[in-house]
C-alpha cells in the first residue's frame, strides 16, 4: 500500500469534521483489545499514532464518546464516526482511527 503524501486530509463520515496530519505515524497497528472490540463492533480497530503537533481538527467539533474512562474517544457529533482518542497520560500523539 502507498505512503499517502503529506499533509493529508480525512474526516468523519458525513464531512461535519475534518483533520489534517501534517506527520508520518510513529506506527500502525490492529488493536485487539475488548474496549477497541467493542467500539467498533469488531474483532479489532485500526490504529496510527500520529505525533499531535502533526495533528490538527480544521473544521467542526469533535466531542467525546464510547468509553468515558481516563482515555478522550473522539467522535463527529452527528454521524458518531469514532476519528481519534487522546490516551491519558500520552499527550505526545494522537491514535487516528483510520478506516
Amino acid at each position: 500500500m502507498p505512503i499517502p503524501s503529506l499533509p493529508s486530509e480525512g474526516g468523519c463520515r458525513c464531512g461535519r469534521v475534518r483533520l489534517r496530519i501534517s506527520a508520518k505515524p510513529l506506527l500502525t497497528m490492529a488493536c485487539h483489545c475488548t474496549g477497541c472490540q467493542k467500539m467498533s463492533s469488531s474483532a479489532y480497530s485500526l490504529s496510527a499514532a500520529i505525533p499531535a503537533d502533526g495533528f490538527e481538527i480544521t473544521k467542526g467539533e469533535p466531542v467525546i464518546g464510547g468509553l468515558h474512562g481516563a482515555s478522550k474517544h473522539y467522535f463527529c457529533g452527528y454521524c458518531m464516526s469514532w476519528m481519534f482518542t487522546r490516551p491519558e497520560g500520552l499527550d505526545w500523539f494522537v491514535n487516528l482511527r483510520p478506516t
